[in-house]
């Protein structure tokens, strides 16, 4: 039976991390997507970054006990690049024209069509030291021209339709204790900076200073500008806030909050700047600032929270994000006019209007949005497929792709052969987790609100829905039964077989007790273990105890449990201790005490061996021997571990940090590469490593090891090929 290897982690032991997930309510409609990803084909093979080979030693058998295929301790220099996607979510939409609106990703800017947001050209930003922040970006209003200023002082100019760096200038080095910031007249004539407290107006054409240079007060902690350039507002220490004309050099006027005590936390102009609000845990407050002196014109106090307002260019308009709702005003009444959200409720991370203030675009969570403000209806959507996570199906001809880095309702379907998108499955809800069947008949999601859907692989089609249980209970996936008929899941302590093909419950059982944790049930023998207060149950999906295993030692705080494939073994895995069972004489095979807490297992499609993931370390137990193989990941590293079909390998790829930071806790690492390696799994040695540019979190394997996928948190995404020889 061919089967799909992902890692997991301990956290939720695939599922655990999906059994206390809140529902939230869905919109009425979900418009059909636009965009598509661009594919890029690198050469075959590729010449990459390499250790020597280590070689099998008299202890390795040279020979597979079965045949084997894919990738082998024989054949792993014949690994190469066969396919990549890049498509990081859209990120801040930073300025929109009447026919385009610009996009600003974690490394590219985007034009993309305002009728159909189809994508028109991505410009890579490019940098001199590639793992630098960017900290300072703009983009003129007419959406012709990107600017980035880096930390050296350097800026360069970009013509993003023909996606280019057109002039590169230098100006005084930011520093990281003055604020600093760029922007772009209407027409990308002009580059207005405010570094180490000057602004400068700096014409492009012949990169000479035009105007009088302006200085800000010593004592501004923040500041923005309007899209245009026109203005910038400084905050000081004592909360007043200073609007300086960047383009006559008018004298600055002065806003006073009208909240008292509170720190200001969002500033924004509409794109003329002649609008302008300031908002912080009290409230937010709008002025107007068409005339020779400024005006309060309103201030909202019943927000909840501080927000941050966009306007529209009249004026007219303001949309305020409260996540997952952008609610929209018009200025002239004192209630919303409109909500708007993304398809499945998602995150919004940036709002803007059109020219005319008749359209309104958000962005979040690789989604892209238009509505219609006075008909308060959705236009158009675009869904970049989400690449964080994956699984191939049994057959091996298709690639489900999700995200567990960014909510998103998709899942696409990559053909494993074209690499082309063939499918999306399109949820009303962020999808928490993927299951294909065992034979490549249907792929199995679960979503945040907890619901089950089943596609058919082949094409995407929708077979059947389980609605998410009424109830606060625990729902989670188990497996598709071994005839690939059916699909069990947990809800509460129910055990439920939902058959497919006739979309109606085929059975269910009542486990004995409310299970503490729970494997999958993805085996030959369609089983699963249950761990209760006293024990732990192996059941059959018609409810039937197959064994029981008296032993909980060190189950009592956190725990997983894990089958090998033939479902004739069972993993205990605590933070302390891993036990290895016998599950038919219910005996003892190894117990290995741990240092510290693992991440995560896996068993190798044998069983063979079990491998245990502590994120900068990975070791390798065989089962029969209690042999301990460590692998030699670079210190501080991140990594998920999965074996191939010759159990003689194991595969990590591994987010490496910076040395500086290799030593700090998880969350202050600074991960700035990735690596692909594979590992002699009796050993430990090296036999294979490919170096990327960018840290790898995720990976997967196909069921006959021919294919590697290897994915980065900024939705990024190689698959690595075994090479037929020559």
């Amino acid at each position: 039976m061919k089967r799909t290897r992902h890692s997991s982690s301990i956290a939720g032991c695939v599922a655990i991390a999906a059994l206390t997930l809140v529902a939230c309510n869905q919109p009425a409609g979900t418009p059909e997507p636009q965009l598509v990803p661009t594919r890029t084909r690198a050469p075959r093979p590729t010449a990459t970054v390499q250790s020597p080979s280590a070689r099998p030693t008299e202890a390795t058998p040279t020979a597979p006990a079965a045949p084997l295929t894919g990738l082998t301790l024989e054949n792993a220099e014949r690994l190469a690049r066969v396919f990549q996607v890049d498509e990081p979510p859209p990120r801040h939409i930073y300025s929109v024209a009447d026919d385009r609106l610009v996009v600003f990703t974690s490394r590219t800017f985007e034009v993309i069509a305002a009728d159909t947001l189809d994508l028109q050209t991505r410009t890579p930003v490019q940098l001199g030291d590639k793992d630098a922040p960017i900290f300072w970006y703009a983009a003129s209003p007419d959406g012709k021209v990107g600017a980035i200023m880096q930390l050296d002082g350097t800026v360069d100019i970009y013509d993003l339709e023909a996606s280019k760096i057109v002039k590169t200038l230098t100006v005084p080095r930011p520093s990281a204790e003055v604020a600093s910031d760029i922007a772009l007249n209407e027409d990308g004539s002009e580059l207005v900076v405010i570094s180490q407290g000057e602004l400068r107006r700096i014409r492009l054409a012949d990169a000479e200073i035009v105007g009088e240079g302006q200085t800000l007060p010593q004592t501004t902690q923040a500041i923005r500008f309007s899209e245009d350039a026109s203005r910038v507002a400084a905050v000081q220490l004592t909360g007043e806030i200073v609007i300086v004309n960047a383009i006559t050099g008018a004298p600055p006027m002065t806003l006073t909050v009208p909240f008292t005590a509170t720190t200001i936390e969002y500033l924004s102009f509409n794109p003329t700047g002649t609008k302008f609000g300031a908002s912080g845990e009290g409230g937010l407050a709008i002025w107007d600032l068409s005339g020779d002196a400024p005006r309060l014109q309103k201030s909202f106090t019943d927000l909840g929270a501080a927000v941050e307002p966009t306007f529209d260019r009249t004026g007219r308009f303001m949309a305020v994000i409260i996540n997952p709702t952008v609610l929209l005003y018009d200025l002239q009444d004192e209630e919303p006019r409109a909500q708007f959200r993304l398809a499945g409720n998602l995150p919004v991370w940036s709002v803007n209007f059109d020219p005319r203030g008749e359209r309104l675009f958000l962005a979040g969570s690789g989604e892209l949005a238009s509505f219609d403000i006075l008909a308060g209806r959705a236009l158009q959507s675009a869904t970049r497929p989400p690449v964080t996570r994956s699984a191939f199906s049994a057959d091996g001809d298709a690639l489900f792709t999700w995200s567990a880095v960014y909510l998103s309702n998709d899942v696409a379907i990559f053909d494993a052969r074209t690499w082309e998108v063939r499918g999306r499955l399109l949820h009303d809800a962020a999808v928490a987790w993927v299951v294909p069947d065992s034979v490549g008949r249907y792929v199995a999601t679960l979503t945040l609100d907890r619901g089950i859907h089943v596609w058919r692989a082949r094409d995407g089609e929708l077979m059947t829905s389980i609605a998410a249980p009424v109830t606060d209970t625990v729902r989670m996936m188990l497996c598709f039964a071994p005839d690939g008929r059916s699909l069990a899941y947990l809800d509460g302590a129910r055990v439920v077989s939902h058959d497919v093909a006739s979309d109606r419950e085929a059975s269910a059982f009542e486990l004995p007790f409310e299970p503490r944790f729970i494997s999958e049930c993805d085996n030959d023998e369609g089983i699963f273990a249950a761990a209760g207060e006293q024990d732990i149950r192996i059941f059959d999906l018609d409810g039937r105890v197959v064994a029981t295993i008296g032993e909980l030692s060190g189950l009592e705080d956190a725990g997983a449990l894990y089958l090998s494939d033939d479902g004739a073994r069972l993993a205990v895995l605590t933070p302390r201790r891993l036990t290895i069972w016998d599950v038919k004489a219910q005996k003892e095979l190894q117990a290995v005490r741990l240092q510290r807490d693992p991440l995560s297992g896996i068993f190798s499609p044998r069983g063979d061996r079990f491998a245990l993931n502590f994120g900068d370390d990975v070791d390798v137990l065989d089962v029969a021997s209690g042999k301990l193989a460590s692998l030699d990941l670079p210190k501080g590293s991140s990594a998920a571990a999965f074996f191939p079909p010759d159990s003689r390998l194991i595969v990590t790829v591994a987010m490496i940090p910076t040395p500086e930071t290799a030593a700090r806790p998880l969350n202050q690492r600074a991960f700035t590469s990735g690596e692909l390696s594979i590992w002699n799994a009796q050993t430990g040695e090296l036999v294979r490593r490919i170096e990327a540019e960018e840290p790898l979190s995720a990976g997967s394997i196909s069921g006959d090891g021919e294919l590697i996928v290897a994915s980065t948190r900024l939705n990024s995404m190689t698959v690595w090929g075994v090479q037929p020889a020559r």
